[in-house]
């Protein structure tokens, strides 16, 4: 806030910083309409209520606004007498918006301080996003009349700026005619005016003259039934227009009276500015929380969809993990590798009561006439191949989990590749497990460093015992069939005592569980590379889960100032 700056002007300046950072990038079915919600509320924010927050006693910008070929243009100019807006054939007929301001008062709206976001020009242009500007001795001072294009334009970027302007004004003239008073566009932009207090007046113009009673009578009972009942409602009748193009005095003398009455009164342009600022302000607050909802619905699923990915490569690791120590890799050519390299059906025979008697033989099979890198080829193929299923299988059910919702599919349409691991994950897989076994060797070594468990290992063979230990990972039985548990289960049985001869009960536990959880760990490591393409995408999302809380808290800062505001402006003299 800067020295001297009033709460309610130091609050709208603090939303105004704040709602760039409200963004709705995950397509969910209300993102589009938050978006547009919050650029109209910045668009407010800068066009009017800061600056009419700032000075109360501004020149009031009148904006004249309604439907197609109501007649907008030729209004103003008549207003003026002066043909200042160019009313035409086409649609859209009105291209820049036009303001009129008494010479006195032009620095206030050429100077940027309302719309600023609007490109000022002293020449007409057809450009939306322009102001024409024209400074005109015939409006007095204290407002300006704004010629904004039509509510219901067939370019889009005229209807939203009728929008953008009708939300800056102070004061609305809504002009509609005869034909299309009843149309729901221009209704539902006056129930908006009234819910947020907005000051109106209506022109309900080029009227039959035999009906213009009728008509007006009509129109105000309409008014009052949807909200507007202290509307200021005047009735045009349908004339020939001059020359000039413009409609008779007499017949807009009562609009020109009553601005110029408003316009020579501080008190009652202080009393409209007042009463459009502060039902502003307190619309905004129903707005906020809307927006601030929708920022936690953003950061919501955005969490959600990290959630489901993660779930899916977790549950790979979980079943990857199990079956690595249930007995599921003591099948197929592990396991026939395995019983080729050390004859398991001789040890078999009575391993329990002869393991001893047999040590010299186990040591010549190790160490001489049988090689450990068939088992190590298989264990290497076959837990590569049991991962990069695993990572394929997780992928493509994130994916599905992600397909569920709408949004959810929009983002697996512009990245088809999630579905599928990377390229490079096969032979990542065959490295991890590759160097995983070097690990394990390295582990056998380490722990064999003493001279005699050295000797046991070196008589052995630091690859036989190295492969003897992977095989008690995964030796437990959960997972084998009845069959299976006599072969394997007989098999890690074997490398369990070999290894127990060689470092004893406990150390044998303890390395299994070190060599498991590593394996565990590289697993994990290998589908986290994967996950984090789909966290790579939510990250880009760029939600900020501190915006809701901070709109929350500008909400009640600006109820607070507005409250403290509203009341002391209205208060009277001497109180």
């Amino acid at each position: 806030m800067t020295a001297g700056e009033q709460p309610l002007a130091a609050a709208l300046r603090r939303l105004d910083a704040l709602l760039p950072e409200a963004q709705y990038p995950l397509p969910l079915d209300e993102a589009d309409g938050m978006r547009r919600t919050a650029a109209a509320v910045a668009n407010q924010v800068r066009d009017h209520l800061l600056p009419r927050a700032m000075r109360l006693d501004a020149p009031l910008l009148v904006v004249v606004g309604g439907s197609t070929g109501s007649g907008k243009s030729t209004l103003v100019n008549s207003l003026i007498r002066a043909r200042l807006t160019r009313p035409g054939v086409l649609r859209p007929t009105t291209t820049s918006p036009v303001l009129v301001a008494h010479p006195d008062d032009l620095a206030w709206f050429d100077s940027g301080n309302v719309l600023p976001n609007l490109v000022r020009s002293s020449t007409p242009v057809h450009d939306s996003r322009a102001l024409h500007v024209v400074a005109h001795d015939a409006l007095p001072p204290g407002l300006a009349l704004l010629d904004a294009p039509d509510i219901d334009s067939i370019d889009d970027a005229n209807r939203r700026l009728s929008r953008q302007l009708l939300a800056a004004a102070d004061l609305w003239v809504f002009v509609t005619s005869a034909a299309r008073y009843a149309d729901a566009v221009g209704w539902e932009l006056l129930e908006q005016a009234a819910a947020r207090d907005a000051v109106v007046s209506v022109v309900l113009n080029r009227c039959p003259p035999e009906s213009v009673v009728d008509l007006r009578s009509h129109l105000a009972e309409m008014l009052s039934q949807r909200g507007l009942p202290a509307a200021r409602l005047f009735a045009v009748a349908e004339r020939h227009l001059d020359a000039e193009g413009m409609l008779p005095l007499e017949d807009v003398q009562p609009i020109r009276a009553w601005l110029a009455g408003l316009a020579a009164e501080s008190g009652a342009r202080a009393d409209v500015a007042l009463q459009t600022l502060a039902g502003a302000v307190r619309g905004l607050d129903v707005q906020l929380q809307q927006l601030a909802d929708g920022m936690r619905r953003q950061n919501d699923a955005v969490e959600e969809l990290s959630r489901q990915a993660a779930n899916q490569f977790r549950l790979a690791a979980d079943e990857v993990a199990l079956a690595t120590s249930d007995g599921t890799m003591l099948r197929g050519e592990v396991l026939s590798r395995w019983q080729d390299f050390v004859g398991t059906g001789e040890f078999m025979r009575g391993v329990e009561e002869q393991i001893s008697r047999f040590r010299d033989r186990i040591t010549g099979w190790f160490t001489g006439r049988q090689e450990a890198e068939g088992v190590r080829g298989a264990i290497n193929d076959g837990l590569a191949a049991l991962i990069v299923e695993h990572g394929q299988a997780a992928c493509e059910s994130a994916v599905n989990q992600w397909m569920i919702t709408s949004w959810g599919r929009e983002i697996i349409d512009i990245n088809p590749g999630l579905a599928h691991t990377t390229k490079d994950f096969d032979a990542e897989a065959t490295r991890a497990v590759r160097e995983w076994q070097a690990d394990v060797l390295r582990l056998v070594e380490e722990q064999g460093r003493g001279k005699r468990t050295k000797a046991r290992v070196l008589a052995l063979g630091t690859n036989a015992v190295g492969a003897a230990l992977i095989i008690v990972v995964f030796a437990t039985t959960g997972g084998l069939t009845t069959a299976e548990v006599g072969i394997a289960g007989g098999t890690s049985l074997l490398a369990q005592r070999l290894l127990e001869g060689v470092f004893g009960e406990d150390a044998v536990r303890r390395l299994a569980q070190r060599a498991k959880g590593d394996l565990d760990a590289r697993v994990q490591a290998l589908f986290a590379t994967q996950l984090s393409r789909f966290f790579h995408i939510t990250e880009q999302l760029e939600v900020d889960t501190t915006v809701a809380e901070r709109l929350d808290a500008v909400a009640a800062e600006l109820r607070l100032a507005g409250s403290e505001a509203f009341n002391d402006l209205t208060r009277p003299e001497g109180f």
